[in-house]
């Protein structure tokens, strides 16, 4: 698998954006929420999604130069519209509001409507949890067609619909972080395991007639399959309940009518911050998190050589790993090199060492 920089790679991915017309300061955004994405174990959400962004932007579907405005501000309510923006920037951007607002007041409701793809949701709670709040976000996708199919149903009615909490537990400790989709596979990692011809593990996918498949193409055939939801009828209801406070409450919409779905993706999100601070002493709270997660983790291995670990550990020790350099797929890497050279870039002054 080719190794590249994570210096470079990052600012790679910005001069691409540029050069598709993307300001330097959103590109910069961008970017650096990819390469973190593929830094944090999670490929689906990295740098080899960059080519379809430029072909939603080369659409129309995704307006590189958009800026998140804020429509509402009512005290710990804070409400934004991302106007089909980069949702690396436009959420980015309402988060920090929201971040500080939460400081300000101990909490913080915060709803963005009409985003473009927004990436690793996890990224935002890390955000939230480093500046020592709690997190809780539901987010929905409207813009195109359904691609998870309901407990008991055949053919798709609902989007992967992800959810995310994080929490910090302790200044020497990794954040608690819980971030995925409320299918029961992503579907980028769909993608991924297309182009790379590899198999969708049992249980996650049914094919146009509703019979259980592992071949990746059928998510997006013709006529097209179904992801289904993790934990049958419980990732389900968590899914139905992100239409209903991501799409209903940020006025983003949901999948209901056929004009919503389509037009292009769109995410929206209905996010509470609030500071752990305000609801007791903040000693006792790390101490007590800090023991619970090593009561926790302290549990004897099923497995030897594995270890128990909080939820948020592996990303951050991937994270802490890809500081200067990290591994990408093959197949990831063609679709980040070639979107490269389609824009007359050197791909190869990301290979790591140099």
């Amino acid at each position: 698998m080719p190794t590249v920089s994570t210096l470079q790679a990052e600012r790679l991915a910005a001069k691409i954006l540029e050069a598709t017309g993307t300001p330097a300061d959103i590109a910069a955004n961008v970017a650096h929420h990819l390469a973190l994405a593929d830094r944090s174990g999670h490929a689906s959400h990295g740098l080899s999604i960059l080519p379809s962004y430029l072909s939603a932007a080369a659409a129309g579907q995704l307006v590189a130069h958009a800026r998140p405005q804020l429509m509402s501000d009512e005290g710990m309510l804070l409400a934004f519209d991302g106007h089909q923006g980069y949702g690396q920037h436009g959420v980015k951007v309402a988060t920090e509001h929201a971040i500080t607002r939460a400081r300000e007041k101990g909490l913080c409701i915060l709803t963005v409507r009409n985003s473009y793809h927004l990436g690793r949701a996890g990224h935002y709670g890390e955000m939230a949890a480093h500046a020592g709040l709690g997190y809780l976000a539901f987010i929905n996708v409207v813009g195109r067609p359904a691609l998870v199919a309901p407990f008991g149903g055949a053919t798709a009615r609902l989007s992967t619909n992800p959810l995310c909490f994080a929490m910090p537990i302790a200044p020497d400790r990794a954040p608690f972080l819980l971030d995925y989709a409320t299918s029961a596979i992503a579907a980028n990692k769909v993608r991924l395991m297309a182009a790379a011809d590899l198999p969708v593990p049992e249980g996650m996918l049914i094919d146009s007639a509703g019979n259980p498949t592992q071949d990746a193409n059928d998510l997006t055939g013709t006529p097209p399959g179904a992801l289904l939801p993790f934990g049958e009828h419980k990732g389900y209801a968590l899914g139905f309940m992100a239409e209903l406070l991501a799409g209903v409450m940020s006025g983003g919409g949901t999948l209901a009518s056929e004009e919503s779905r389509t037009g292009g993706l769109r995410n929206n999100v209905f996010a509470i911050l609030f500071d752990p601070g305000k609801f007791g002493q903040t000693s006792w709270q790390r101490a007590e998190g800090s023991a619970f997660a090593d009561y926790v983790t302290g549990c004897p291995p099923a497995e030897a050589g594995m270890r128990v670990m909080v939820p948020g550990e592996p990303e951050a020790d991937h994270q802490s790993a890809s500081a200067e350099h990290f591994e990408m797929t093959r197949s990831a890497w063609d679709l980040f090199a070639n979107c490269a050279r389609a824009h007359h870039l050197s791909p190869e002054a990301c290979l790591w060492p140099r």
